[in-house]
């Protein structure tokens, strides 16, 4: 797969430490939408920006930072075999959970936003997860079965550009990052596309 630029928001601290060369933390919510990993926005600083920027993030200075990622083996939504992959492992997280009787986590939207974007996406993220600790389990007795070392999803999100159309206004290409040397260095954002895209100072 390839090597792709991609950002990450996040705050201003946070910022400092990983161009100063810390390691990305994962995520561990149980509501992310990839499941378990590092996340950014692929192309898109100003997306990335905008995400640190929403009041929920609570952060006090928000930033980004650039990344270059080597995708690796990549668990790629926007293909046939990817979307194949995940509706595999719904079938048989859906029957894991009527067998065990536990409780089905929902898509939801937060109650501070009712877009009906289901940012919330608690079922999303317990299937990836499923998904990836079949793999793992797998790769223990049959070295030919690799584990995914990142996701990469399209989200349509957000409202429409105009009436009936089918653009989202906040449309964006995600990535997970599952194996932490996939991500190949960080970078500041140059000077010049910073202004470009109309962003405050970031460091």
């Amino acid at each position: 797969m390839p090597i792709v630029l991609a950002y990450h928001g996040c705050d201003l601290e946070t910022a400092q430490e990983l161009l100063g060369g810390s390691p990305l933390k994962p995520s561990t919510k149980d509501c992310d939408w990839l499941g378990e990993g590092s996340y950014f926005w692929e192309n898109d600083a100003l997306r990335a920006y905008q995400w640190a920027t929403e009041p929920r993030r609570k952060f006090k200075s928000p930033s980004v930072v650039g990344s270059v990622i080597e995708l690796g083996k990549c668990l790629d939504l926007m293909t046939q075999s990817g979307i194949a992959a995940v509706k595999v492992a719904y079938d048989g997280f859906m029957a894991l959970t009527q067998k065990t009787g536990s409780p089905t986590p929902k898509n939801i939207d937060p109650a501070t936003d009712p877009s009906g974007d289901k940012t919330l996406r608690r079922l999303d993220c317990a299937v990836m997860n499923y998904l990836f600790e079949i793999l793992e389990t797998a790769g223990e007795s049959d070295p030919n079965s690799q584990p995914y070392q990142t996701v990469r999803a399209l989200f349509p999100e957000g409202n429409k550009l105009c009436t009936d159309a089918g653009f989202l206004e906040k449309t964006h290409i995600q990535i997970c990052v599952r194996e932490p040397e996939q991500i190949l260095g960080v970078f500041r954002i140059p000077e010049w596309q910073r202004v470009e895209i109309g962003l405050p100072n970031l460091y």
